[in-house]
């Protein structure tokens, strides 16, 4: 199948010889705060994006934005200055594992997008981030969708859609180098070049980066390097670009969170003690980007995309039998003898795929069609390197205990079509069908063998539409341009490998077994049992209908939106507030949940030189209908329960300062509102709500008449000014489990432009 790809993909490209068609920042009359408008061409947009004048459910983190990031922030701390998003990180100060929500959705159910190609994992569904260091250097702009969405790339989108476009070669000739420091040992070195637009349409460009941490955590220390390289031709009709991405992560297990108690001693504290419990990974990523103009209204984009992950973790195990990790040999310690031991879980994944859409612009309306095919294969396998009682030489040669494949074949269409009805009314229908199918084999290995070898395969169709009406009302309102809209979708979500599999643990488990209704033995000519394969999983996949609602309003010196969704669930897969041996938390399916919430952002010019922005959010995530069937039989009845992991409130409120001289600041003042740690409603199980304060100072030498030519910036951040104890994340297990964040932090750096 991935031959197939690359053949389509190439005969598409061999149809044309290569244009650009480069977004633009424009100001309208009535909006006296720019916004960017994206033209359906180029790699700089993606099929998902929407312009300034379509939804007001939609966030920008535009290019002067980003100019000003805190570069010891991985991309999802950075994405949390848009209204609805929570992220926090492993080791606490934003560097190494970090993650996002979006509505209280963790990114399980958030579609990340880069240069229009899915990021997330097809097996997992998650987004590795710390997979690509300092990916944030390459950004030119970031669009957040909320709410369902996304019919690119063959995700469910159901918090929302985030959509990074990256610089395009030749939008920033010269070079640029930046060096940074910080807290908790942060170092980074940026060294970034770009050729310019070159003769004939040609454009190179260029970035190593390298990023260090020792965590605010104890033994939370991160590494990572990485290298981008793309390279980009234009002509009349037809753009062409390259991107590769690769690097390296090597980070400290800090996954695991922490009792209360201990944290109130230390509030550092992370569980893992072993000296070289490492996770270690590298995953290149391979991109080439094609958008054909066949007319003045018909234009061609596909993205060919393969990405191949290889890495393992490894950390020190005590008391487990001798059986699960097949040591019970003759001569050795009986099968039921507990042990310490050091072992090694490697994963090697291979993902390729295809992600065509063709737009025809049809003056007032506009139709997109499009889909996406791709093919993943995964292999995870388990070794141990050392085991109590074992002389030091019998691991020369690792010891394979457990070893299973995962793969995913899958495809999908869809149609997405606008009018203009005239009066300012907009209409638009989006229609996707999804088509997928995992496969899950454990191979022989260790005690892997006979009946104790599990497979299944799960086959998931599903329809996905969605219609909107957006209404700009004609003539000037109160000064200012007034719009409404309102959109209703329905997304469905299939389980990830591990929800399909034993509630508590998963593949790598001695005699865990899937969570399926029926099986049946699969036998040799000889009659031997082989394996076991599975059918009627009961974990189901989610289903979610979406109603929206919202209106804003812009006028020369304020703008500010206030929008209000109900999203009604059927099977959601939830948080049950506990974790299994890898520090995954553990999931399963609520019968009927729902959530509704506002969100409000506003922004208002004070004066010339300065701005404040407000973007702020209330929801009520709570279980409709749901039975909970704890593992030691107890049945619980969790009905009208706030949900797990949703914080109750999200605010933020940034004053921008510009005091010329090329002297600039900025005050944001963040709050996040109570999270339950499990179903209960338990209120002594919960995160309580908290609020910090961070100050940010930028000075520009070249404005300030320090330094001529060049471009030079100056910068230091302070985060948490206040000192707070907060945490961010967390479970409970006999008692409230905590992940801490950072106190008072600071970073310093400088970045040159030559």
């Amino acid at each position: 199948m991935t031959s197939i790809f690359v053949l389509v993909g190439c005969a598409l490209g061999a149809v044309s010889a290569l244009a650009a068609a480069p977004a633009t920042l424009v100001t309208s009359a009535n909006d006296s705060i720019p916004r960017p408008v994206y033209q359906d061409s180029g790699v700089e947009v993606t099929a998902s994006r929407y312009g300034a004048q379509e939804r007001l459910n939609v966030s920008n983190l535009t290019a002067a934005d980003l100019a000003r990031r805190e570069p010891d922030q991985e991309l999802p701390m950075l994405v949390q200055s848009l209204p609805g998003v929570f992220s926090y990180s492993d080791a606490g100060n934003g560097l190494g594992y970090t993650y996002l929500k979006v509505r209280g959705f963790d990114q399980r159910r958030v579609g990340v997008l880069v240069d229009g190609v899915p990021l997330n994992d097809p097996e997992d569904h998650q987004v590795w981030w710390v997979d690509l260091p300092d990916l944030a250097a390459d950004v030119q702009d970031i669009q957040l969708q909320r709410g369902v969405s996304g019919s690119v790339g063959g995700m469910t989108a159901i918090g929302g859609t985030v959509d990074v476009v990256t610089t395009p070669p030749g939008r920033r000739p010269g070079t640029r180098v930046a060096l940074d420091t910080g807290s908790y040992g942060f170092r980074r070195q940026m060294l970034a070049w770009d050729s310019g637009l070159l003769e004939g349409g040609w454009a190179t460009a260029v970035r190593l980066s390298r990023q260090e941490t020792d965590g605010y955590r104890e033994r939370s220390g991160h590494e990572g390097w990485a290298v981008s390289w793309s390279g980009r031709r234009e002509t009349a009709r037809t753009v062409n670009q390259v991107n590769v991405k690769t690097g390296r992560e090597v980070s400290r297990h800090a996954w695991d969170a922490v009792p209360e108690s201990m944290l109130l001693v230390n509030r550092r504290a992370n569980l893992e003690t072993y000296h070289n419990a490492i996770d270690d990974f590298r995953q290149p990523h391979l991109q080439w980007h094609h958008t054909r103009k066949l007319g003045e209204r018909l234009t061609l984009v596909s993205r060919l995309y393969h990405v191949r992950g290889d890495g393992f973790y490894e950390n020190y195990r005590a008391g487990e039998t001798a059986e699960g990790f097949g040591l019970d040999r003759p001569g050795g310690p009986a099968p039921d003898d507990e042990l310490d031991l050091v072992r090694r879980k490697w994963v090697s994944k291979r993902h390729t795929g295809w992600v065509p859409s063709l737009t025809w612009e049809q003056g007032g309306g506009r139709l997109l069609v499009g889909g996406d095919a791709y093919t993943f294969r995964s292999e995870h396998w388990g070794e141990v390197l050392w085991a109590q009682g074992f002389a030091a030489d019998a691991f020369t040669t690792p010891w394979r205990y457990h070893d299973y494949t995962g793969d995913k074949d899958a495809w999908s269409l869809y149609a997405d079509q606008r009018w203009g009805l005239g009066a300012g009314l907009q209409a638009t229908l989006n229609l996707q069908f999804q088509h997928k199918r995992y496969r899950f084999a454990q191979h022989e290995a260790g005690n892997f063998t006979g009946e104790r070898l599990n497979s299944y395969t799960v086959v998931d169709e599903f329809f996905n539409p969605k219609a909107a009406l957006d209404w700009t009302v004609p003539g000037a309102v109160a000064g200012g341009v007034l719009q409404v809209y309102a959109n209703a979708g329905i997304n469905h979500r299939e389980p990830t490998d591990n929800e399909l599999f034993d509630t508590w643990e998963g593949g790598d488990d001695l005699d865990a077994d899937p969570l399926f209704g029926r099986s049946r033995e699969l036998r040799d000519e000889e009659g031997n049992v082989t394996g076991v394969e599975w059918y009627d999983p009961l974990v189901r996949p989610e289903r979610v209908e979406d109603l929206e609602f919202g209106f804003g309003w812009r006028g020369p010196a304020l703008a500010w939106t206030l929008g209000g969704y109900w999203m009604d669930f059927e099977d959601e897969i939830v948080a049950y507030g506990g974790v299994n041996e890898d520090g995954s938390g553990i999931r399963g399916n609520a019968g009927r949940t729902r959530h509704r919430g506002l969100e409000l952002t506003a922004r208002m010019k004070l004066g010339e030189r300065h701005e404040l922005a407000l973007a702020a959010s209330r929801s009520w995530d709570e279980a409709v209908e749901f039975t909970f069937h704890d593992w030691d039989g107890s049945v619980y009845d969790y009905a009208g329960n706030p949900l797990a992991l949703f914080p109750r409130h999200l605010a933020l409120a940034t004053w921008d300062g510009n005091w010329g001289e090329g002297l600039r600041s900025r005050v944001r003042l963040r709050s996040t509102g109570r999270q339950w740690l499990d179903n209960s409603g338990e209120s002594d199980r919960t995160i309580e709500p908290w609020t910090t304060i961070d100050l940010s100072l930028w000075l520009d030498l070249r404005e300030a008449g320090l330094v001529r030519g060049s471009e030079v910036t100056v910068f230091a951040h302070l985060r948490n000014a206040g000192n707070v104890e907060y945490e961010t994340w967390g479970y409970w297990y006999g008692e409230n489990y905590y992940t801490p964040a950072a106190g008072r932090n600071v970073a310093v750096g400088i970045d040159c432009g030559f």
